[in-house]
């Protein structure tokens, strides 16, 4: 029995494939060529198929997939886009600009409180009873976290060694209240 042979046209439409991309395959050794324009049809078919279960165990096995990869990073470049695009709305905060934030915010929380006994000690001294005490100390704190809530603590985007005027309302001239010990810090 003799080899069915078929040509080019007839193995590219039964493969679904055009008849490039069929030669393509030839020369590749993945669809046995018979003679000039003739394509061996059995061969053809299993070497096809060959081909595709080789494409499909490599996908599987983690093979890096051009299209996958190109489609991933064209989602990272527009998500990318977009942060930056919300960051400059102001709608986006970088964790490195909240954290300076909020080490500011503590500073200043820290000071107020190390402030508290030399500025109320003198007071609470000549209170005479415990309600009393209790009252300006309970007074006290509550300025102090008033103060705290109500300051506006922007982070400073280049740090330039200056504190900002959150810092500069506790420590201000004329307030001796806002000075603590070395060995408090």
């Amino acid at each position: 029995m003799a080899a069915a042979t078929q040509s080019l046209a007839v193995i590219a439409k039964l493969l679904d494939l055009s008849e490039r991309r069929v030669q393509q395959l030839s020369r590749e050794g993945v669809i046995p060529k018979a003679t000039r324009g003739q394509y061996d049809l059995v061969g053809s078919v299993r070497g096809y198929v060959r081909y595709l279960r080789d494409q499909a165990v490599s996908a599987q096995a983690g093979a890096p997939d051009y299209a996958v990869e190109r489609a991933r990073y064209i989602r990272a470049r527009a998500d990318l886009v977009e942060m930056e695009a919300n960051q400059r709305r102001g709608a986006l905060i970088a964790a490195d600009d909240i954290e300076a934030a909020w080490i500011k915010v503590l500073a200043l929380l820290r000071t107020r409180v190390l402030a508290l006994p030399d500025r109320l000690a003198p007071q609470v001294h000549s209170v005479s009873s415990l309600a009393e005490t209790r009252n300006l100390l309970s007074a006290n704190l509550r300025e102090a976290l008033e103060d705290l809530a109500n300051n506006d603590v922007q982070p400073d985007i280049e740090d330039s060694g200056h504190t900002g005027p959150e810092a500069d309302s506790e420590t201000g001239a004329g307030n001796p209240a806002a000075t603590t010990r070395a060995d408090d810090q």
